[in-house]
């Protein structure tokens, strides 16, 4: 009985492992971040100027361009925050804007750490329009750590830095995913409570 059950557990086992090993976490079906920027119209830059946790100076060959970081959004440091824009799991709104703010500034510094004289990379998505209205660029900002690459739009859902900000953007569902994460979690600026 037990030689059998090893002719069911063991092919079950291999086919579980193939199988999981297709559905890891990459950006819509793409191996790496290295494959998504390599598929996308993207440039290296420096990091010349932090303005907030979601707009950047960038320059590259003697141009520079400011970034609007696409598919996020983090609390206002420069004007007063919206207290109905940031929603915790159960859909209560963080209304409480002085704590906005703080951790407006801690999306800042947080950037300013990660980005500040850094180089980059910036990436367009296929399917977000390239500038906004205000003449930014929208695009994702990519960082080497050995030798991945990360999302730094990323980053900032996931250590709670920042909310999605609904638009049409092809890693508009996985950014949901990973802000869900964080509001379970409480990471972050989802830590809060009315009391």
């Amino acid at each position: 009985m037990k030689f059998k059950l090893y002719f069911i557990i063991i092919p079950f086992l291999i086919f579980f492992v193939i199988v999981s090993g297709c559905f890891s976490h990459h950006h819509n079906g793409y191996n790496s971040n290295e494959d998504f920027i390599n598929s996308h119209e993207h440039f290296y830059g420096k990091v010349v100027k932090v303005v907030d946790g979601d707009t950047v100076y960038v320059e590259s060959n003697g141009r520079l361009y400011k970034i609007r970081l696409l598919g996020v959004d983090t609390p206002e440091t420069h004007k007063k925050n919206n207290p109905y824009e940031y929603f915790l799991l159960n859909g209560t709104p963080i209304t409480n804007t002085t704590y906005l703010k703080i951790w407006g500034y801690k999306a800042t510094d947080f950037a300013k750490k990660m980005l500040d004289g850094k180089t980059v990379i910036v990436v367009f998505d296929n399917e977000a329009p390239k500038k906004d209205k205000y003449g930014r660029y929208l695009a994702y900002i990519f960082i080497k750590n050995g030798s991945n690459y990360i999302n730094f739009n990323e980053e900032l859902l996931k250590y709670g830095y920042a909310r999605v900000y609904i638009s049409k953007f092809e890693l508009e569902k996985e950014f949901l995913k990973i802000e869900r994460e964080a509001k379970i979690n409480k990471i972050g600026l989802w830590n809060w409570s009315n009391n």
